[in-house]
């Protein structure tokens, strides 16, 4: 079991509409963001994989009450993997990701070479975090087939785990086919870049994927209680299922998305934040630790510099 020293923090960047204190960041300020969170001791920085969709139907499908102003209104953010490309050369120590990437969005194999063109231009800073997908309002605008997405995601890992690790492969199921895809050029990591495979409502059939593909899961709290009690639950559901399907969880790097508001701001998501001054929350974050988390994402309201700094000081406060 790590420390709290040990614990590594994330930041997801402003990437959608007003993320920015109200403010739509464009290009450049993303950019300015990511390497200012880099400066600030952040170990790692993600985006996540959203193009338009309604952020009210879909929060009544995962059981939240959102504002009833929010209906029918679009919400959008830039594309992942373009942005991510993007963030690859734009920034030199911090790992990147995607928390995380819809296998349904894109064909499996074509994910697998953006995947590995992503970590050479980063020169091995990618994480690859993989997921069924969770906005059915998205699917259904952009002509996507919600129906039996972990079925289809489940085929998507048969095609994109074994190509990262340098195989070719040939592969027939009900919803992909390929015939001896492979990664002639290859990035600058043997085995690719790690795996992570995230969950906010993970079934049986979902835990058993990560035990099966995953060097890491990333369990999303931060619509729900970010608290480090909250998160013992789902640890021990995921342990669980390593005991049924045969994987030590030591192997299985945990990873955990919390809400985080500074002072003076409303949180504007479902959920219940951390919040209090940086000494207070950086011992809220530095409680994961226990439960064997290694790393922290923040998912920051408002996603502005000015949270950044002062996450910066939670940061300090927790490896102090």
């Amino acid at each position: 079991m790590g420390t709290a020293r040990d614990l590594t923090f994330g930041f997801i960047l402003p990437q959608w509409l007003r993320a920015m204190g109200g403010v739509t960041a464009r290009g450049r300020d993303l950019l300015a963001v990511a390497r200012l969170a880099e400066r600030s001791g952040f170990d790692s920085l993600w985006l996540v994989d959203h193009f338009c969709f309604e952020r009210y139907a879909d929060q009544v499908d995962h059981g939240f009450q959102p504002p009833e102003q929010l209906r029918g209104v679009k919400a959008g953010a830039w594309e992942c993997w373009t942005t991510l490309a993007a963030l690859a050369v734009a920034t030199e120590r911090a790992t990147i990701g995607t928390l995380v990437t819809n296998t349904g969005y894109r064909n499996p194999a074509l994910l697998a070479h953006m995947a590995n063109t992503v970590d050479e231009l980063s020169d091995g800073r990618l994480i690859l975090g993989l997921g069924a997908g969770d906005y059915r309002s998205e699917y259904e605008m952009h002509g996507y087939p919600w129906d039996r997405r972990v079925g289809r995601f489940e085929e998507a890992l048969q095609i994109i785990r074994p190509m990262l690790r340098g195989e070719s492969v040939a592969f027939s199921g009900e919803f992909y086919k390929v015939q001896g895809t492979e990664l002639v050029l290859r990035g600058p990591r043997p085995d690719g870049p790690p795996v992570m495979i995230g969950l906010i409502h993970g079934g049986p059939r979902m835990q058993r994927l990560v035990t099966e593909y995953a060097d890491a899961w990333d369990c999303w709290l931060a619509f729900s209680d970010s608290r480090p009690e909250a998160y013992v639950k789902q640890r021990d559901a995921m342990y669980a299922a390593c005991e049924r399907h045969g994987r030590d969880p030591a192997t299985i790097r945990q990873h955990v998305t919390v809400g985080v508001a500074p002072p003076g701001y409303t949180w504007g998501s479902p959920g219940t934040p951390l919040t209090g001054e940086p000494g207070t929350v950086a011992e809220q974050l530095a409680g994961f630790a226990e439960y064997g988390v290694s790393q922290i994402c923040i998912n920051a309201d408002p996603k502005t510099e000015a949270s950044v700094e002062w996450l910066g000081r939670v940061i300090e406060a927790v490896r102090a």
